[in-house]
Protein backbone atom coordinates (compact mmCIF):
# COMPACT_ATOMS: atom_id res chain seq x y z
CA UNK A 1 0.00 0.00 0.00
CA UNK A 2 1.04 2.79 -0.86
CA UNK A 3 1.89 6.53 1.08
CA UNK A 4 1.66 8.64 -1.89
CA UNK A 5 -1.27 11.05 0.09
CA UNK A 6 0.07 11.05 2.90
CA UNK A 7 3.98 12.59 1.77
CA UNK A 8 1.84 14.51 -0.66
CA UNK A 9 -0.13 16.20 2.37
CA UNK A 10 2.89 16.24 4.85
CA UNK A 11 5.31 18.03 1.89
CA UNK A 12 2.90 20.85 1.14
CA UNK A 13 2.35 21.41 4.83
CA UNK A 14 6.23 21.67 5.41
CA UNK A 15 5.80 23.68 2.48
CA UNK A 16 3.22 26.05 3.86
CA UNK A 17 5.26 26.18 7.02
CA UNK A 18 8.75 27.07 5.16
CA UNK A 19 6.76 30.05 3.52
CA UNK A 20 4.75 31.27 6.50
CA UNK A 21 8.04 31.35 8.39
CA UNK A 22 10.21 33.06 5.86
CA UNK A 23 7.06 35.51 5.73
CA UNK A 24 7.26 35.78 9.36
CA UNK A 25 10.90 37.07 9.46
CA UNK A 26 11.56 38.96 6.34
CA UNK A 27 7.74 40.78 6.30
CA UNK A 28 6.30 40.77 9.88
CA UNK A 29 9.43 41.35 11.52
CA UNK A 30 10.72 43.64 9.53
CA UNK A 31 7.28 45.94 9.89
CA UNK A 32 7.55 45.73 13.54
CA UNK A 33 10.83 46.73 14.00
CA UNK A 34 10.74 49.98 11.28
CA UNK A 35 7.53 50.39 13.48
CA UNK A 36 9.75 51.11 16.69
CA UNK A 37 12.84 52.60 14.88
CA UNK A 38 9.91 55.00 13.84
CA UNK A 39 7.87 55.51 17.25
CA UNK A 40 8.25 59.47 18.40
CA UNK A 41 8.01 60.12 22.08
CA UNK A 42 8.23 62.97 23.82
CA UNK A 43 11.40 62.23 26.34
CA UNK A 44 13.96 59.81 25.84
CA UNK A 45 13.20 57.07 28.32
CA UNK A 46 9.86 56.64 26.78
CA UNK A 47 11.27 56.27 23.16
CA UNK A 48 14.29 54.10 24.87
CA UNK A 49 11.37 51.91 26.54
CA UNK A 50 9.65 51.50 22.70
CA UNK A 51 12.44 50.83 21.39
CA UNK A 52 13.12 47.88 23.53
CA UNK A 53 9.78 46.52 23.62
CA UNK A 54 9.81 46.85 19.65
CA UNK A 55 13.44 45.36 20.14
CA UNK A 56 11.57 41.94 21.83
CA UNK A 57 9.17 42.09 19.65
CA UNK A 58 10.99 41.59 16.98
CA UNK A 59 13.28 38.71 18.35
CA UNK A 60 10.48 36.76 19.39
CA UNK A 61 9.03 36.81 15.63
CA UNK A 62 12.35 36.11 14.32
CA UNK A 63 12.17 33.16 16.75
CA UNK A 64 9.34 31.91 16.09
CA UNK A 65 9.41 32.19 12.07
CA UNK A 66 12.85 30.63 12.80
CA UNK A 67 10.93 27.80 14.22
CA UNK A 68 8.44 27.38 11.35
CA UNK A 69 11.59 26.98 8.78
CA UNK A 70 13.12 24.28 10.78
CA UNK A 71 9.42 22.32 11.38
CA UNK A 72 9.29 22.95 7.80
CA UNK A 73 12.21 21.10 6.83
CA UNK A 74 12.42 18.50 9.15
CA UNK A 75 9.02 17.31 7.97
CA UNK A 76 9.93 17.56 4.20
CA UNK A 77 12.58 15.13 5.60
CA UNK A 78 10.53 12.63 7.21
CA UNK A 79 7.76 12.95 4.18
CA UNK A 80 10.38 12.12 2.18
CA UNK A 81 11.87 8.74 4.08
CA UNK A 82 8.01 7.42 4.79
CA UNK A 83 7.75 3.96 3.41
CA UNK A 84 5.36 2.26 1.28
CA UNK A 85 3.89 -1.43 2.12
CA UNK A 86 5.64 -0.70 6.28
CA UNK A 87 3.36 0.19 9.00
CA UNK A 88 5.13 3.36 10.70
CA UNK A 89 4.45 4.46 13.95
CA UNK A 90 6.13 7.15 15.70
CA UNK A 91 5.74 9.42 12.28
CA UNK A 92 2.09 9.53 12.47
CA UNK A 93 1.97 10.26 16.07
CA UNK A 94 4.51 12.85 15.08
CA UNK A 95 2.22 14.14 12.13
CA UNK A 96 -1.05 14.33 14.57
CA UNK A 97 1.00 16.47 17.54
CA UNK A 98 2.25 18.36 14.86
CA UNK A 99 -1.28 19.40 13.82
CA UNK A 100 -2.31 19.89 17.10
CA UNK A 101 0.64 22.43 18.06
CA UNK A 102 -0.39 24.54 14.09
CA UNK A 103 -3.48 24.49 15.98
CA UNK A 104 -2.58 26.07 18.86
CA UNK A 105 -1.01 28.41 17.09
CA UNK A 106 -3.65 28.74 14.71
CA UNK A 107 -1.64 27.77 11.47
CA UNK A 108 -5.30 26.04 10.28
CA UNK A 109 -3.70 24.98 7.27
CA UNK A 110 -0.97 23.41 8.64
CA UNK A 111 -2.82 21.80 11.17
CA UNK A 112 -5.57 20.23 8.52
CA UNK A 113 -2.90 19.08 6.66
CA UNK A 114 -0.41 17.34 9.19
CA UNK A 115 -3.80 15.87 10.93
CA UNK A 116 -5.27 14.40 7.58
CA UNK A 117 -2.07 12.95 6.82
CA UNK A 118 -1.70 11.73 10.42
CA UNK A 119 -4.75 9.98 10.63
CA UNK A 120 -4.43 8.30 7.05
CA UNK A 121 -1.42 7.21 7.96
CA UNK A 122 -2.57 5.53 10.98
CA UNK A 123 -5.59 4.15 9.36
CA UNK A 124 -3.29 2.58 6.46
CA UNK A 125 -0.53 1.06 9.19
CA UNK A 126 -3.99 -0.77 9.99
CA UNK A 127 -4.37 -2.21 6.69
CA UNK A 128 -0.70 -3.01 6.32
CA UNK A 129 -0.43 -4.88 9.31
CA UNK A 130 -3.33 -6.60 8.80
CA UNK A 131 -2.28 -7.55 5.06
CA UNK A 132 0.94 -8.80 6.62
CA UNK A 133 -1.01 -11.62 8.68
CA UNK A 134 -2.18 -13.20 5.95
CA UNK A 135 0.30 -13.32 3.18
CA UNK A 136 2.07 -16.14 3.15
Amino acid sequence: MNRKLERRLVMFGSIWQIVSGLLTIFVYASYIKNEGLNSSYNTLARLEAAQSIFGSLYMFSVSFGMLFVIMGILNFVLAKTLKDDTAEVKKPIWFILLGFGSYIVMDLLGALMFLSAGILALAKNKSISKMGNYQF
